[in-house]
């Protein structure tokens, strides 16, 4: 493989393989993409760069890699399956089928006791906004976060190139393929804020000091009396603090150390996958932490408080975590070396980029989405959001989540340590497209009693997953400090090391899977197995093992069916389906439901819960041979097609 030159015969990694989905997407490769270019590449490539007006010299140079990107922006297929043979992350054998027509019909039969409630519309103004309304006095000015109703869909931003750093030729390109593209989102925002920013200033006293691209929201200093005009608009959704001073969430209990939670999820046969970054925001890092350095496990170390709209401009630069000994156990969990003893080894071997949210004060929210917004164009495709603001799933912070999933990056979020009353999930773990993580303890398995539970402002259930927590990890009071995280904080890197690793372990077979799929496998992973819930959602997560896995997306309408083929050869200890769908904040609620339906055409497993955006199910041994199906029912889509993205497992020993 070279990192700076052309890909050619002989040529392996990330990059090869990339090249043969993209030849595979476009009709013209029938192998499987393996990362390694032999002549079955070549003559597809030939006939790719014929197809395209290029110079067929079977050699991927800079002008047939802007094609390449072209083809991996683009949504995957929906309709298809792909049967893999897996031996933990390793893929021995897969296939990829699309579904039988018969796999598709409707029904209209069953009838299910819809929750019918009514919910009330979320309040437009963050609780602190409100308590200094009340307090103090409106000749008062304050920097404020004013988020609007959007109608810009943003592009998904092509994949960086995952073995090479950031700095190749390849990945150059490609990061300037993506500020081209904000370049252009931010052009077509220019006319609606040079018009916001009159009519702000004119009925309401506001100055704009700062415009965002990923989102609809302006930073702006304006009096207090004028917050709740500002917030009756009806083009607003949110207005919030710029400085909201939510804590991390953190909480403090007896601990045992990293290695027992990778064994409890199973993580350690999964160590070896590699490539990419996963974007922490979160305190800050120590950076001098001896977990951090020799082998080197952090990368970007960026100040969205102080640094700018880039995170990394000004005077005031400081990306250490000084204030909250928070960032620097997360890291430590995400990635640490072993300097300290395998014990506390973190789970994956990925680089870190550290985006800093917080201040001596607590959560700056104007950072968040800062810290969204460039992690995105530096290529994290895992988001880890140790945050949990009191905004309501309208505000800046979980819309941002979305919009970075709209990209094609995954958002792990922290459900949050103010439950166990009901609706107590913060944000951005509240957003429609962000999965929210809730805590057990590492030894007991207990859940504690102050995770934050669902449901979200619109009646979703929340947590989606579990991780363990209480583990001792890196801190920060020196280089070779270890100390307890615990609460959803403790158990969110375990999660969000969990969707990076199955993202890179589907990227064997589909180097341009979607956020929406590295969800359903998670919710998959999840081990509940009775009903849905807002206390657990789908469970403590465990990696899967050895068997076979199916995976892809359909497009579901109203009452359709679809049955996805699962054939089981024998000797099961379980069979898990899993469902996950997105859904905009503006749009109506769709129900989906998941069955599971043995050899002999009888249902024998249902998740039929009216408000999620995921559904889990699970039989267990004896289990008879022959062809099961994953059944997928659009029971009310109102807003479709809709998008859903689908994962089956069968373990064997």
């Amino acid at each position: 493989m070279t990192t700076d030159g052309l890909l050619e015969l002989a040529s392996e990694g990330d990059a090869v393989r990339k090249v043969q989905h993209a030849l595979a997407r476009s009709g013209l490769y029938t192998g499987r993409p393996d990362g390694s270019f032999g002549p079955l590449t070549e003559a597809a490539l030939r006939a790719f760069q014929t197809e395209h007006r290029l110079d067929p010299d079977g050699v991927v140079g800079p002008e047939t890699w802007d094609r390449v990107l072209d083809l991996l922006t683009e949504p995957d297929v929906a309709g298809r399956v792909r049967t893999l043979r897996i031996e933990g992350p390793r893929i021995v054998d897969h296939r990829v089928e699309d579904l039988p027509d018969d796999a598709f019909s409707h029904d209209r039969r069953e009838e299910k006791g819809d929750d019918d409630s009514k919910l009330d519309p979320p309040e437009k103004v963050h609780p602190l906004l409100l308590r200094w309304s009340a307090e103090r006095s409106g000749d008062e000015e304050e920097l404020l976060v004013v988020t609007f109703r959007d109608d810009v869909e943003l592009p998904r931003f092509p994949p960086l190139v995952t073995d090479e750093p950031r700095d190749s030729d390849r990945n150059r390109r490609t990061l300037e393929r993506i500020r081209d593209v904000v370049g252009r989102i931010t052009e077509q925002r220019a006319d609606g804020y040079a018009q916001l920013t009159r009519e702000l200033a004119d009925r309401h006293g506001a100055r704009v000091l700062e415009t965002f691209w990923l989102i609809k929201a302006a930073l702006v200093r304006v009096p207090l009396r004028n917050a709740r005009s500002l917030a009756d608009r009806e083009d607003v959704s949110y207005v919030e603090p710029s400085v909201s001073g939510e804590e991390p969430p953190a909480d403090a209990n007896p601990n045992n150390d990293v290695e027992d939670a990778r064994a409890l999820v199973e993580f350690d046969t999964w160590f070896d996958l590699a490539g990419g970054w996963i974007g922490l925001l979160d305190t800050g890092v120590r950076f001098t932490h001896t977990q951090f350095k020799n082998p080197n496990t952090l990368d970007f170390l960026r100040d969205c408080v102080n640094g700018g709209s880039d995170c990394n401009t000004g005077p005031a630069l400081n990306p250490n975590d000084d204030f909250w000994n928070h960032g620097t156990h997360s890291a430590g969990i995400l990635g640490g070396n072993a300097n300290l003893g395998t014990a506390f080894r973190g789970v994956t071997k990925l680089p870190v980029d550290s985006w800093k949210v917080y201040n001596n004060q607590g959560l700056v929210s104007l950072a968040v989405i800062r810290a969204f917004q460039n992690a995105v164009i530096a290529g994290d495709r895992t988001l880890v959001a140790e945050i949990q603001s009191q905004s309501t799933d309208q505000g800046s912070i979980s819309l941002a989540a979305d919009q970075a999933f709209d990209t094609g990056s995954s958002v792990i979020a922290a459900n949050g340590n103010f439950g166990p009353a009901a609706g107590s999930v913060r944000a951005p773990a509240n957003a429609h497209k962000a999965i929210g993580v809730g805590n057990v303890d590492v030894q007991t398995l207990a859940i504690a009693l102050d995770q934050g539970v669902g449901p979200a402002p619109d009646g979703r259930l929340k947590p989606d997953i579990q991780g363990p927590s209480n583990t001792e990890s890196a801190g920060n009071q020196t280089d070779t400090a270890l100390g307890v995280f615990g609460g959803t904080s403790g158990a969110t890197p375990y999660a969000a090391s969990a969707a990076a690793l199955l993202r890179l372990w589907l990227e064997q077979v589909n180097p341009a899977v979607e956020p929406g799929e590295v969800y359903a496998w998670l919710i998959l992973c999840g081990q509940k197995t009775s009903s849905l819930d807002n206390t657990s959602g789908a469970g403590r997560i465990r990696m899967p093992g050895t068997g076979y896995a199916w995976t892809g997306k359909v497009d579901v309408t109203h009452q359709q069916v679809i049955d996805i083929p699962l054939v089981l050869g024998g000797g099961s200890t379980t069979l898990d389906g899993a469902v996950w769908w997105p859904e905009k904040h503006t749009q109506t609620h769709n129900d989906i439901d998941l069955y599971l339906v043995n050899s002999g055409g009888t249902v024998v497993a249902t998740s039929g819960t009216t408000l999620s955006v995921f559904e889990r199910v699970r039989v267990n041994a004896p289990i008879a041979n022959g062809t099961w199906k994953l059944r997928i029912r659009g029971y009310n889509v109102p807003a479709g097609p809709q998008a859903v993205y689908y994962a089956a497992y069968e373990r064997t020993p």
